[in-house]
This record gives C-alpha cells, structure tokens and sequence, in this order.
C-alpha cells in the first residue's frame, strides 16, 4: 500500500477546527479514549454535515471517512480526495470501499464511519445501524472508539462529541454485535443527554 499524503488534510483540520470553534464553540469529551497509534474505528450517531468537525478537531491522527459517492460528484470533488474520503453507494455493495477500509485498517489507520447511513430522523430516534463497522473491526482486529454527538449545529450552539471506553468487539458474547455496538452509542446519548 503506497503512503499517503496527509498535508492537504493536516492544513484543512487546523482550518476546519479554527471556524467550527469559532462559529459553533463545539465541546469535546473523551478524546484520550482516542488511541495515539494502531488501527481503530470512530464510529456513532449522525446529526449533521458538520458532525466531521468535531472529529477532525478531536485529533491529529488523519481520520479516513467513509462518505456517500454523491460528494464525489460535486464540483468539490478534489477536496474529499484530498482529505482521503472513501466513496460508498448507499444504494449497493461496496467492495471497493470496503477493500480500502480494511487495507488501511491493516496498515494502523483510522477509519470514521457513521452507522446509521444518513441523518437521524425527525423523531430523534437512532437509525439502525449497518454493519460495516463490526464487520470491519472483526476482520481487521481494531478498536472501536464509539462516539455520541449532542446538540445541534447552530450559532455557538456549542455541539458536544463524547467518546466512550475503545471496545473490543472481538470479546462481546452477544451473537448480534451489531445491535450490542448500537445499543452501546444509544446507551452513551442518554447518559450525556442536555
């Protein structure tokens, strides 16, 4: 696997970290959770296009997205490219992601994915959650650091990211660990409700 370029992506983080905290005054809670080295997975609930913020601004480790095709497509294209977004169909099988995701996993990456696909929906509730993070950690061994995102993104709204405890999904007993990892992230909104 060849090595990657990460200076775009350092330059942006500083960027994208000075106006979020500047325009939404964002809290974060956690972050030592967050592994210095070896493969993990960031993984938790999605409020919003600015959920990115906060993760970009919770470490320095380049944290390769996982995000729909469609942002491929735009005339900012080159932007997620540089920042190493990985394309996914959310209406098919993605190999091809899913190949990328578990070779950068292999070589000590960190790969942030948002199991519920899309946005919550108006009700509040969590979506169900897909199963590519389980089905990543188990093969590749890694960490999931589970996060919960509290609040909305609005003017000094002051958003929060909590992460929890990394989980070894290796070790859980239940036989349907991906209902076990969703329960751990509704577990963790409750807890840190406002």
């Amino acid at each position: 696997m060849k090595k990657n370029n990460y200076k775009f992506y350092h330059f942006a983080r500083v960027i994208v970290k000075l106006v979020g905290n500047l325009y939404f005054g964002g809290k974060i809670i956690g972050k030592e959770n967050i592994p210095t080295n070896g493969s993990c997975i960031l993984a938790g609930n999605h409020e919003s296009n600015f959920d990115s913020y906060l993760l970009l601004a919770s470490t320095k480790r380049p944290i390769h997205f996982l995000g729909k095709k469609e942002l491929f497509e735009s005339p900012f294209s080159f932007i997620f490219k540089l920042m190493h977004l990985i394309p996914v169909d959310r209406k098919a099988k993605n190999p091809e992601a899913r190949r990328v995701a578990i070779e950068l996993l292999q070589n000590g990456a960190v790969i942030g994915i948002f199991p519920e696909g899309t946005f919550r929906n108006k009700t509040d509730l969590i979506l169900p959650f897909k199963p590519g993070v389980v089905d990543f950690a188990l093969k590749t061994n890694s960490l999931i650091v589970p996060f919960a995102i509290i609040g909305q993104f609005k003017f000094r709204s002051h958003p929060t990211i909590v992460f929890g405890t990394p989980l070894d999904i290796t070790k859980v007993e239940e036989p349907d660990k991906v209902k076990y990892f969703e329960q751990v992230i509704k577990d963790m909104l409750i807890q840190n409700k406002k």
